[in-house]
Parts: structure tokens; sequence; C-alpha cells
């Protein structure tokens, strides 16, 4: 039971912490979809090293490790309106390339024509 409380609340604060940067809420699904992912796959590893009644602790270590992995993802997002800041900050020349000249027709990943 305190498993599921903490877990509603996890998403709960996942999702107002990407809202804030400008994100969607969904991102608090990482978090739970990373606490279930850790806590199957722990669960197989205790089990798999017939660790008997241990394999649930491990299963809850390797959920806390999920959870702790989906809320440095998460607090690491850029705002939404910064996502392409890098491109500001690159020296010219280095992003925003424009090709010169006519576009190569015989290339298939040659830019479409300006119309």
């Amino acid at each position: 039971m305190l498993e599921i409380i903490f877990l509603v609340w996890f998403v709960r604060r996942l999702s107002r912490i990407a809202r804030e940067k400008g994100r969607s809420g969904g991102w608090g699904g990482l978090g739970a979809a990373l606490w279930f992912g850790g806590e199957v796959t722990g669960l197989v590893v205790g089990t798999a090293a017939d660790a008997g009644a241990g394999a649930y602790l491990i299963a809850l270590v390797f959920a806390a490790v999920g959870a702790t992995v989906s809320y440095v993802v998460v607090k690491s997002l850029r705002p939404a309106n910064d996502a392409m800041a890098y491109l500001e900050m690159s020296p010219p020349g280095a992003g925003n390339f424009v090709p010169q000249g006519p576009p190569d027709l015989a290339n298939p990943y040659a830019p479409p024509r300006a119309r």
C-alpha cells in the first residue's frame, strides 16, 4: 500500500517538474515505467539468484534505481522554450547550415528547393 502511495506522489512530482519546464506532464509516466520495469527486473534477478524472500528486497532496490534514473532525466530536461538555445551559442558555421547554390538533384538527402 505504501508503495502505491509513493508511486502516485512520485508520478505527480515528476509531472509537476516537467510542466514547470514547459514540457508535457506525461513525463511522469517515465517514473512509473522505470519503477515497474526495475521492480520486474529485480524480481527476475532475485529469483534467478535463488534469494527466496530476499527477491522482493532486490526488486525494491531495482525499482528505487529506476525511480532515481527517471528523476534525474526529468530534472535535467531543458525548458521547452530553450530547447534550441545551443544553436544560438554555437560559433558561426557550426550550426544552422545553409546550402549554397542549387541543390544536387541526384542526392536523395539534398534539401528541398526554396519556392
